[in-house]
Formats: C-alpha cells, structure tokens, sequence
C-alpha cells in the first residue's frame, strides 16, 4: 500500500523507505506477538503472517520474510508493546488502524481458533491503537466471516 501512495507521488525508497520499514516492522511484530501469544507460533500463523505483509505491504515474499525476521528479533528486545503501536498510531488514521487489527485477527484465526491469550492480547493492542471494542469485535466476526 505504502509502496503504490508512493509511487503516485513520486518518491523513492529513500525518501520515505525509513517510515514505510518502520510501520512494517511494527505491524509485522504486533501480527507475530498476537501468534505467538497462546505458546504456539504454529506454521500456518507463520505462513499467514507472511501473506498478510505481502498482501497489505505490496511486497515481495522475500521483503516479507526478511521483515518478520527483523520484527521477531525486535519483539524479543521488546519490553511492551507500545513502542509497536505508537508507530503505527502515529503513522496511519483510523481506517488504517482498523486494518491493522484486521490482519490481527487474521493471523490469530490462522490455526483455525482463538485462544484467549490472543483475544486478550488483540483487545489490548486494539486498545493502544485507539480501536474501540465495537470496532474490534465487529472486524473479528467479518474476518471469521470471510475464513468460513
């Protein structure tokens, strides 16, 4: 998405890489605690993880993987999660934080369920972002909506 605004107005990668990489590699840490939040960052969250960098991000699987590799490493520095969500409150409107809890809640239906460590976590990091519970649950059921 980044990617195209920018290409639109004519900037290279230089000029706005350093925000774009940093609103990637908080929503690619956020997806990745929300996985790993019920103890087990199973294959198909992993695999989802990377679609959904690749699908919202416009990047190629490597770029992806190479991101979420950088984002594990900072959420294991990571003493909260606000650094994360800061980023990403700062960077995008409302619209765009609703997005962002969307390819949450995606990730976290990855392995076909929700563990209440990941409903918990999701709510919390919806919170910091500034979504509110309306908003939160309604995306939850159109995302288990469209998996269904």
């Amino acid at each position: 998405m980044w990617q195209k605004v920018s290409e639109l107005l004519g900037l290279t990668g230089e000029q706005n890489g350093g925000k774009a990489n940093e609103l990637q590699l908080a929503t690619a840490a956020l997806m990745a605690h929300v996985a790993a939040s019920d103890g087990d960052f199973c294959a198909d969250e992993r695999e989802r993880l990377s679609d959904c960098m690749t699908e919202h991000f416009w990047l190629s699987s490597e770029d992806a993987d190479d991101i979420i590799e950088q984002a594990l490493a900072e959420k294991q520095d990571a003493t909260d999660l606000y650094r994360f969500t800061r980023t990403i409150s700062k960077e995008l409107d409302q619209d765009g934080r609703q997005e962002i809890v969307r390819l949450l809640w995606q990730v976290a239906f990855a392995d076909n369920r929700i563990d209440n460590f990941e409903a918990n976590v999701l709510a919390k990091i919806a919170g910091l972002l500034g979504v509110t519970e309306q908003d939160r649950i309604q995306i939850k059921h159109e995302v288990e909506a469209s998996i269904a």
